[in-house]
């Protein structure tokens, strides 16, 4: 296969993953497997990431769990969720061994949730301060993650919620005040066993685009955005993908790239260059 046409299909999975995936669906679960071994890693997650989840997981059992979990780690915990509801209970446990302890843990709390209620759509909350500490004390916490929130949600030693703390209020606070005494106590929440179709309809998506989720004990567990909201009522009666190419716009990247995108690869590993394997 000449080196121009292959340079030409890799750019196409980089530049638009959904459509590379779409086409790779139309393929053997087997063949695809095999062709997704050959690429280099970055590119197996672009195309996985945008797979079905009922057709990623066949893919990931197809695979075996170590290759598996190794395209898996870079996905969003709620997508990673989605594709291991769908695997055999003792795959799921083998691929979740392997992942990083804090992906494991909140993918393993967004797998207790059945896909119609809240807790299975949430994004899991991993950056939280105390009430109890010091606004010094919750900068140097928070040292890494200052250029990517805008606020933050504050519990008590048990895990419950207490309220919320805007980032500009915490930089323009004295360092010696004490959490608890600067956050906007109530901030808006939603049950992580509330059901998606209810949580649609509250007005409090009015006032806010993301809410806290908690359990039965208040306890904090997340955060749920109204665009995953939105995506979960869609997405409910496909296992979460929407098609967004109709059959046109496929057949005609079908025909500019080759029968199938998997045909068209199908020798990739004997004409790329060695460092791209790498």
């Amino acid at each position: 296969m000449p080196d121009r046409k292959v340079s030409l299909a890799l750019s196409f999975i980089a530049e638009d993953p959904e459509a590379a995936a779409k086409i790779l669906e139309q393929s053997k679960i087997e063949e695809v497997a095999d062709f997704l071994t050959s690429l280099p890693l970055d590119y197996q997650y672009q195309v996985i990431e945008q797979l079905l989840p009922s057709f990623a997981a066949r893919l990931c059992l197809k695979l075996g769990c170590e290759p598996a979990a190794a395209i898996l780690t870079d996905l969003r915990n709620e997508k990673l969720a989605k594709i291991l509801r769908l695997m055999p209970k003792e795959d799921t446990a083998k691929i979740l061994e392997k992942l990083p302890k804090k992906q494991r843990e909140a993918t393993r709390l967004l797998l207790k949730y059945p896909m119609r209620v809240v807790g299975a759509w949430m994004q899991v909350e991993t950056t939280i301060i105390s009430a109890e500490m010091t606004v010094a004390e919750a900068l140097v916490a928070l040292e890494h993650e200052l250029d990517t929130r805008e606020s933050l949600y504050v519990t008590d030693r048990d895990s419950k919620l207490q309220g919320k703390v805007s980032l500009i209020k915490l930089l323009k606070a004295r360092e010696s005040l004490v959490i608890k005494d600067i956050l906007d106590a109530h901030p808006p929440q939603v049950s992580a066993h509330m059901l998606i179709e209810n949580v649609s309809a509250l007005s409090l998506w009015n006032e806010t685009n993301t809410v806290a989720v908690v359990d039965k004990e208040s306890r904090l567990q997340g955060t749920l955005h109204f665009s995953d909201v939105r995506k979960a009522l869609s997405q409910s009666k496909d296992h979460g993908y929407t098609q967004s190419y109709s059959p046109d716009v496929v057949s005609g990247i079908a025909s500019v790239y080759g029968k199938t995108l998997l045909v068209l690869l199908n020798n990739l590993m004997n004409v790329v260059e060695p460092d791209l394997k790498s």
